[in-house]
């Protein structure tokens, strides 16, 4: 059994027929996925999902280049609905981060909107998705200032110094199709040696799709390549990587 910890198969072109790609990935052995939520409009595409879809979970939370999301209404259905007990399916804030990448927005700006997001998260016993691009020193800053103990690096794109800091510190990296990909050697030493514990696959679907489906939109189905690649980097089969995975992400997301 596969997890996808990261995945929009709400935005285009699947927007109105998730199915199309949910069905696919089940059938290929995506027993749960997670829709992570980037704005307004996306929280609540996400939580629709795990309401449709037995094995769909949901984070919600606002995005560092969506910061025109994150109003006091905006964060008031987060914490209303997050903290609904129906509301079992909605497993962690994200993602929320720093973007310093052609951001309109400042540094500053960005920081105040990730430390209420924390918050949040603290005040709801739920773990971060991180989204840090460009940004790693600070986006480690904020989390050690905010005492943050649950934290996973979505789309791990930094360099094994970087990662082992943020292993020593309990937190984790989750790893994208980038894995796959010929020139992505950075990435590629993370994934050979990170702790047995302390990562997860995700697709990032619809972007970023496995060297394989270069040129594609890419769907969920498709962690089985990335498995196999980060299987692989490690020596060992995709099997095993399937079942470490699957263990590390039930545990770590309550799911």
């Amino acid at each position: 059994m596969w997890i996808d910890t990261h995945c929009h198969p709400y935005f285009e072109p699947y927007t109105g027929r998730e199915g199309e790609i949910i069905g696919p990935a089940c059938g290929a052995g995506v027993k749960k996925m997670i829709a992570i939520g980037c704005d307004s409009k996306s929280n609540r595409q996400a939580l629709a999902l795990t309401e449709n879809f037995d094995g769909v979970f949901a984070a919600v939370g606002v995005h560092p280049t969506e910061l025109h999301d994150f109003t006091d209404e905006e964060l008031a259905w987060m914490r209303k609905t997050c903290s609904r007990e129906q509301t079992k399916k909605i497993v962690a804030i994200g993602e929320i981060g720093l973007d310093y990448f052609r951001n309109k927005y400042t540094p500053a700006e960005q920081e105040r909107v990730f430390r209420a997001q924390i918050a949040l998260a603290r005040e709801l016993d739920l773990p971060c998705v991180i989204h840090s691009r460009d940004s790693a020193e600070d986006t480690l800053r904020i989390l050690l200032d905010e005492k943050v103990t649950r934290a996973v690096f979505h789309c791990y794109s930094y360099d094994l110094a970087f990662a082992k800091r943020l292993w020593d510190k309990g937190y984790l990296t989750s790893f994208t199709g980038i894995v796959t990909y010929p020139n992505a050697r950075a990435v590629q030493e993370v994934a050979a040696a990170a702790p047995e514990d302390m990562f997860f696959l995700e697709t990032d679907c619809p972007f970023l799709p496995p060297q394989s489906k270069r040129g594609q939109v890419n769907q969920m189905s498709y962690i089985l390549e990335i498995g196999e690649k980060v299987a692989e980097l490690r020596g060992c089969s995709a099997t095993e990587i399937a079942r470490v995975t699957t263990r590390n992400a039930e545990r770590w997301f309550r799911i």
